[in-house]
């Protein structure tokens, strides 16, 4: 019982931490309720995201695999997949981001902001495949591509902040079996990023990915969320 209350009160001081934006300060509370109970959903959850606020992402990645593990609800399965998701979106895998998110929809299908990032995922995975055509077909290529390069890496960089800014869920939870969670969506992409991801596409494909970029709001599902 002590040691249940102990860890309760580990994880709801790293919330404190965590809720301060000290986000070293939160995980070294998290891995000290993950010593007290390393079989809790709760505490490696939430040092994933301790973790990927401080871009440390790799390590992101091992709590919330070991979170998917330990859920015991599909809201929670959902959460931590689709973290999983934003982890390998932010180290430039969008292919494996794109399964996670798609496994994400499969316990949860109603959540928009893991469909956008499902197809943001999978723009990009086509945009790293065209880059790479495109240097195997060019050979050493001429100052126009030069170019044309750096207008992509800005498109990048934007991308990559506008993954980490809102589609991130972040759960936290004083209780072990009951964490928490939050969808935080900050509005449109910007517009040089949604420009440079539609010119990528095909006409198929640009009016469902118009159709996805274009939502000002996502709907919010029903189980466990709170705004903090």
């Amino acid at each position: 019982m002590f040691g249940q209350e102990n860890y309760r009160t580990l994880v709801h001081e790293g919330n404190q931490k965590f809720d301060g934006k000290d986000y070293d300060g939160a995980s070294s509370k998290y891995m000290e309720a993950v010593k007290s109970n390393e079989k809790d959903f709760t505490a490696h959850y939430n040092m994933g995201n301790a973790l990927y606020k401080s871009k440390k992402y790799e390590e992101a990645k091992a709590e919330f695999e070991k979170a998917e593990q330990l859920s015991q609800t599909l809201p929670d399965k959902a959460a931590a997949l689709h973290n999983l998701g934003n982890a390998y979106m932010q180290m430039n895998q969008p292919e494996k981001a794109a399964d996670y998110y798609k496994k994400a929809l499969k316990q949860n299908p109603y959540s928009e902001a893991t469909r956008k990032n499902y197809e943001i995922a999978k723009l990009k995975e086509k945009e790293n495949e065209q880059k790479k055509n495109q240097q195997n077909s060019s050979g050493k290529g001429g100052g126009g591509n030069d170019q044309n390069k750096g207008e992509d890496q800005k498109g990048d960089k934007d991308q990559k902040q506008d993954q980490g800014k809102g589609q991130q869920n972040e759960g936290k939870s004083d209780q072990g079996n009951n964490p928490q969670q939050n969808q935080n969506n900050e509005g449109k992409m910007p517009k040089n990023l949604e420009d440079a991801l539609l010119d990528k596409i095909n006409n198929k494909e640009k009016e469902t990915a118009k159709r996805i970029l274009n939502k000002n709001s996502y709907s919010m599902p029903e189980s466990n969320e709170k705004d903090w």
